[in-house]
């Protein structure tokens, strides 16, 4: 172990010349500070005496530019919250298109589509056939749809009939979204 280890400062000369020298610069640095400060305000108030209307007219200057902004910056922010309003609206709305393409390509061929309403939450398609196979492959196809929960919850077959002199059958099916 080493008993030699001193942890006091030592007050030499040299210490004492570092404390001194960094007094000074302290000293210094504040004068410095004082001394700009002063000059500052020596040479504001002599801009101020030599023309006192200047930094008035200077600052009515500068009102005027901000306060043509204030319009402009007033209808930025009237549509700003706007576009964010209809975002909103937007992202919270259900895609028809999507809705209609895919429902409307589970009708066969042979089946003519008379009605397509979709309402907020329900669809409504009316049409009619010659053929019965037609229309069973098209409750077929809506069924699995609703079995799969891909599109439609339930579905509900509102008519089914047979038009006697046209001969044709008609069908309605009514559907929640």
């Amino acid at each position: 172990m080493n008993t030699n280890i001193n942890l006091l400062l030592r007050t030499d000369k040299e210490s004492l010349k570092q404390k001194n020298r960094i007094r000074i610069l302290n000293s210094v640095a504040v004068i410095t500070l004082i001394i700009v400060v002063s000059i500052s305000l020596g040479i504001f108030m002599l801009v101020q005496a030599a023309n006192p209307e200047s930094i008035k007219k200077e600052q009515a200057d500068v009102i005027g530019k901000i306060s043509q902004f204030q319009t402009r910056q007033a209808k930025l922010f009237i549509i700003n919250n706007r576009v964010e309003n209809i975002d909103e609206i937007l992202k919270t709305r259900k895609d028809l298109t999507k809705t209609m393409s895919s429902l409307l390509a589970k009708i066969p061929r042979d089946l003519s589509v008379d009605n397509f309403e979709i309402d907020g939450s329900t669809v409504l398609i009316t049409g009619q056939s010659n053929s019965l196979v037609a229309i069973g492959e098209f409750i077929n196809n809506l069924t699995d749809m609703a079995r799969k929960k891909e599109i439609i919850k339930s579905l509900t077959l509102n008519s089914l009939s047979l038009n006697v002199s046209g001969n044709s059958y008609q069908i309605s099916v009514k559907s929640k979204l």
